[in-house]
Parts: C-alpha cells; structure tokens; sequence
C-alpha cells in the first residue's frame, strides 16, 4: 500500500523488486547473564524508532533469545512513507548505527557487547565489476582477473624486492605489458586484444588498492618484515631446542663426578638430601610434578617459575618449619594496590564462579567504595580492570587443574 501510494511499482511476480532492507544487531554470549527480554526488545525498539522510522521507513523488528546470543533482526520498507524514496545505508550510515548501539550497550553495562572499532570500508579488497563478477560464476578468468593472477605470482617472489623487480619480473616473464608514470601505473595483456585488435589495458587503481604504486610498496615492505620475523622466530626456537639438547652433555658431566673425575672449568657442588641435576632438568620435573603446559610463555616465565625457584632455593621449605605462631604475629594484610595483576594472583586464591561476589570483593581490596563508583564511566573502567585480573587468577590457577602432560620429557624420549 505505502508503495501504491507513492506509484511505486509493486509485484509478487517481479522477484527483482527490493521491496524491503535486512539489518541485524546482536549481544555478546558473555552479556547474556545480564541482559533480560525486555531491555533487548528496548534496545531494539530505541534503535529503529532513531534509525528508521523518525525519517520515514516502516520498520518490523524482532527480538532472538533462542540463540547463543541474543540478537534482533530489521526488516526496513524500501519506500518511504513521506516522499517514496528508497532506502539507503553508506558506511557513514552504519558508522553512526554502531556507535548508538555501542552507547546504549554502554549504558546497561554490556561491557562485552561495545566495541571501539566502528564499521571500516576494507580498502584492501579488491574491485570487481558486474562482467568479472559474471565470467566468475562460469568459471572463467577475465583479462583483469589474469592480470591479478599475474601480478600477485610477481609480487610474491623472493627475489623481487622493490616495485621495480616486480616490474621488470612481469614483463619478462608474464608478458606484461606495465607503464609507469609517476604514482599512476597500469597493464596490459600482448595477447589479449579488443573488437579493434588492441591490447587491453587497465589501471592499476581499477584492479584493487592492493595494485597500486602504493599498494605493491606496502605489501613489499610487510612481506619483508614477516620473513625477518620468521628468521628471529626460527633462531629463537633453535637456540631453546639446543638448551634442552644439552642433557646428554650434562649426565656426562654428572657421571664425572661421580667417579671422581675432575673436569677443567667445573665447581663440584655438594648437595644435603637432593640430587645434583641442573635448574633446567630440575624445572622439567617439577612441571611434570605439578601437571604444567610448557606451551604457554607466561606460565614458563611468570607465577610458576617463581614457585619453583623458592622450592629450588629451600625458601618454600624453610617457611614451612616456622612455628606458626610467629608467622602470625607478622603477618600484615597485602596492599593490593600497589601489586601487579602478576603479584596478586599468586596471592589470591582460585576464583569462584559467582562473577558478583568476586567482583564485591575485587573492589574492597582495591579501595573502590560507593561513592568512587557512582560514574557509571569509572565504573565500566574498574570493572574492566577486574575482568584483566579475573582472567589471569582463571589462567594461573587452572593451569595445575586442568593443565595437559608435560611433553617436554616426550619429546626428549623421541630425539
């Protein structure tokens, strides 16, 4: 009827009308503790009356609870009720819809559902036309889409390090015919001609930013940067793989001193009750002992190695014959405000599953009291914080309760 009234062509015959818009917003699984029915359908309801109908647009909306995520969906009139316009969203459009939303997820403290992010063009995604687009779904390659083809196999090789070996690669080896003027650079195919028998020809700006000057420089500079990061990755493991091959050299050296040979350079130790091995083999014991993963760096070179070390030194023992009266007369309650999130998990205990309660008591010994936290802005900043916190007390903890085998003491039974 809204299109009748404004002599919009309608049909349920005519398949190609667009008679109507899809759009669809959608909560965080996380926000679905806190996020009721009725402040969804608010949302929603908020959402299209600003967007849609306040300019014109019938709109019909519905809320999805059945789902991993709470989640609305839009139905907008193609045909607007004042004037018979069409519908139309660009990315200014979409940018402005994700900040009100983000706002309003803000303001019922769906901290999970906001993202900083807003809605970015892909500049990096390559044109395509209506005639590519065809020849695709038949399996064929245009001219354009063999020029890309081309170019990409130049630009990917590792000899051709700057726009001008990729250059010089192309027209020696693909038969490309390349001009280059200033910033502006464009192809053409010897083989591939047109109805009057010349070569066609295309810029580079029509077949992707990615092909430009600019874009085949960048993209040179990224894959060299990603290749010397390979190099100091692969140096790194290397250099760690030749530490623990070491154990050989040093059952040798213990097996020396055993029976009584003594080696140039080397200190005989004594050790009272506990086998002479090294640090290294001793720390590959005690992440057997405990059920740690040797896959994750800050567990290697954070809370567990700690542990470890006072257990190394005999600190962890000597604490433990102290009488317990008089650790309690020295014991003072910790300053968490002045600890790392580091220090304050190997003090914490294991969190429990109630997030409120331990939110509760995240702000007392943090120092956060009511009248810090009636900002709802400071207060989404601390519950930020206590997420950071939560997750690493889930991470240290969990580790010796749900941590695999060690494969350390494998992977040395295969070598």
């Amino acid at each position: 009827m809204t299109r009748k009234m404004n002599d919009k062509r309608y049909s349920r015959y005519k398949q190609k009308e667009i008679l109507a818009q899809k759009l669809s917003i959608s909560f965080h699984p996380e926000d679905n503790d806190r996020l009721t029915y009725e402040q969804a359908y608010k949302i929603a309801e908020d959402f299209a009356r600003k967007f849609f109908w306040s300019k014109g647009y019938e709109v019909l909306f519905a809320v999805h609870t059945d789902t991993a995520h709470t989640h609305v969906h839009f139905l907008v009139s193609n045909c607007n009720v004042k004037d018979g316009k069409s519908f139309r969203r660009g990315p200014t459009e979409l940018k402005e819809m994700c900040r009100y939303f983000g706002e309003q997820c803000r303001d019922y403290g769906l901290t999970h559902s906001y993202r900083d992010s807003y809605y970015v063009k892909d500049k990096d995604r390559e044109r395509q036309n209506f005639a590519e687009y065809q020849m695709k779904k038949r399996d064929k390659l245009s001219f354009r889409e063999e020029i890309k083809v081309l170019l990409r196999n130049a630009m990917n090789r590792p000899e051709n390090m700057t726009l001008q070996d990729v250059i010089e690669y192309a027209k020696k080896y693909y038969l490309l015919d390349v001009r280059l003027r200033g910033n502006t650079i464009s192809y053409a195919l010897k083989y591939r001609t047109d109805k009057k028998g010349k070569p066609m020809a295309v810029r580079g700006s029509r077949l992707g930013a990615r092909f430009t000057v600019a874009g085949i420089t960048e993209y040179l500079k990224k894959r060299e940067k990603s290749r010397l990061e390979y190099e100091r990755i692969k140096a790194d493991i290397e250099q760690e793989s030749g530490r623990y091959d070491d154990y050989a050299e040093w059952n040798i050296a213990d097996e020396k001193k055993n029976t009584g040979i003594d080696t140039a350079g080397q200190v005989q130790k004594e050790s009272d009750n506990k086998e002479d091995i090294s640090i290294y083999e001793g720390f590959d014991r005690f992440c057997e002992k405990e059920n740690i993963r040797d896959d994750e760096e800050e567990v290697f070179y954070g809370a567990a190695f700690d542990e470890f070390n006072r257990e190394w030194q005999g600190i962890a023992s000597e604490e433990q014959t102290e009488p317990t009266s008089h650790k309690e007369e020295q014991e003072i309650p910790p300053d968490y405000t002045k600890m790392s999130i580091q220090e304050r998990v190997r003090q914490l205990p294991p969190p429990t599953e109630d997030t409120s309660q331990e939110f509760e008591a995240y702000k007392n010994r943090m120092g956060y009291d009511a009248a810090k936290m009636k900002s709802i802005r400071y207060k989404m900043s601390v519950y930020d914080e206590f997420l950071e916190e939560l997750e690493a007390r889930k991470k240290y903890h969990g580790t010796k309760a749900y941590g695999r085998q060690s494969t350390r003491k494998r992977d040395r039974g295969e070598r």
